[in-house]
């Protein structure tokens, strides 16, 4: 897992993770609705890094390690 995030895949992954804790797990088509298509580049680099994992039906979710971390702030 790579812990070196810029601001806004920061701001991604903590925004995913509301949405997670709020019982929804988002699609990446989800979020370029809501966010606009400028989101896609920061998702794949989450998920290249380790931060995102995709779940059944397509869902986002971060893993294990990244729950860890938004959890310790």
């Amino acid at each position: 897992m790579d812990f070196h995030i810029t601001a806004a895949e920061e701001a991604l992954v903590l925004h995913v993770a509301a949405l997670v804790r709020a019982d929804r797990s988002p699609t990446d088509d989800d979020l370029a609705d809501e966010m606009g298509d400028e989101v896609r580049p920061l998702l794949l680099s989450l998920l290249e890094k380790g931060w995102l994992v995709v779940g059944k039906e397509r869902g986002l979710t971060l893993s294990v390690i990244a729950r860890a971390a938004v959890s310790s702030r």
